[in-house]
């Protein structure tokens, strides 16, 4: 896990207002190897092990349908999300979803300046492979809202997800879909986001600079 993901995760009891406070054990190469996650507001702790960071309610759960990832080259798809994101060539943090966490170590390979935030509810591959952020959670996503440049997901019918997804998205930032159904489409444009193109059941979105929520 690098370590300056902390200041983008948040606590999965809480919500998105709550960050957490890393307690690091062993470290290398700004990666955290094990160590602790805690919310200063619920006291809950969270583990990092092997350079997973652990944000299940319940650590040895398992969801009751397994997650569907895509059926295709991981390079390939990888290319895909990075022509969709347009983040290739920056730093940046870009955040996958469990169906397509398999590709997180070919996106970091393609694109070494980004960070790739592979969130999911089992494990998916190495904590620690290039630069590669494995994060375990039961709900989508203990992360922060309208920070991320890049986020891609695959919803297959899921507006919930797109919802989610789209409320992590940055000011100028893109949310990509795979596997996106009509409704999925139109949850993106519900949160504020503009289409930018559509084909196939995939599609890219973005955060324009007047679609942040009012907040009171």
């Amino acid at each position: 896990m690098f370590f300056e993901l902390t200041d983008l995760l948040t606590c999965p009891t809480c919500g998105p207002k709550h960050g957490l406070v890393l307690l690091v054990q062993e470290v290398e190469d700004r990666r955290v190897r094990t160590g602790w996650l805690g919310c200063p507001n619920c006291r809950n702790d969270y583990p990092v092990n092997d350079g997973v960071a652990d944000l299940r309610l319940e650590a040895s759960a398992t969801p009751e349908v397994a997650a569907r990832f895509i059926e295709t080259d991981d390079d390939e798809l990888a290319l895909k999300v990075l022509a969709l994101l347009g983040l290739n060539e920056r730093r940046a943090f870009v955040l996958v979803d469990e169906r397509i966490a398999h590709v997180a170590s070919a996106l970091s390979e393609l694109a070494p300046e980004l960070e790739v935030i592979a969130v999911s509810s089992t494990p998916v591959g190495p904590g620690n492979a290039g630069a590669v952020s494995r994060v375990l959670a039961e709900r989508p996503f203990p992360l922060v809202e309208f920070k991320l440049p890049g986020v891609a997901i695959a919803p297959g019918g899921n507006p919930g997800l797109v919802a989610a997804a789209a409320r992590r998205v940055a000011t100028g930032g893109r949310l990509a879909l795979f596997d996106a159904t009509a409704e999925d489409i139109e949850e993106a444009k519900r949160s504020g986001l503009t289409i930018l193109a559509v084909e196939s059941g995939t599609a890219v979105a973005e955060r324009k600079p007047d679609s942040l929520p009012i907040f009171s």
